[in-house]
């Protein structure tokens, strides 16, 4: 039997690895539906939706090249408007996907919506960028068990 730790973590977005990643979580919930009827003593119910959402801690770091593993989650989100300061008019945001590794082999990958991202830098501290996602359709199967 063997532990899980931070340090064999990995974090995909698409396909490129995120390299600084502090930390990430994921969280699953089951909806369900009640059928109790008139006349019932005990409540009874069924499974109804099932819902996923996560987040990651990212640093922003800058690599050699002169990029960000940050500006992929920021760029996702934070879209540069048209041509007039109060037009409204800024791309669309896109789907992406997640890869979730707990070690080299096992992982969760699921396609997810950014939907929010925070950055926050403190004195004695590294700038790091929060994202929040949620999960549209199901998870990718036969992985974690």
């Amino acid at each position: 039997m063997a532990f899980y730790s931070g340090l064999d973590g990995q974090l995909y977005l698409g396909t490129t690895k995120i390299g600084k990643v502090q930390n990430w979580s994921l969280s699953a919930s089951q909806a369900v539906l009640e059928t109790t009827s008139l006349e019932d003593t005990d409540r009874t119910l069924i499974n109804g939706v099932r819902s996923m959402s996560g987040s990651c801690r990212v640093f922003y770091y800058t690599g050699g090249g002169g990029t960000s593993d940050a500006s992929a989650f920021i760029e996702n989100i934070i879209k540069a408007g048209g041509s007039g300061i109060d037009d409204g008019v800024a791309a669309q945001s896109a789907s992406v996907t997640f890869k979730l590794h707990a070690d080299a082999n096992k992982f969760i990958e699921v396609y997810a919506w950014i939907t929010g991202v925070s950055m926050s830098m403190a004195v004695g501290e590294v700038m790091s960028v929060d994202v929040t996602f949620e999960v549209s359709g199901q998870a990718k199967q036969n992985v974690l068990p």
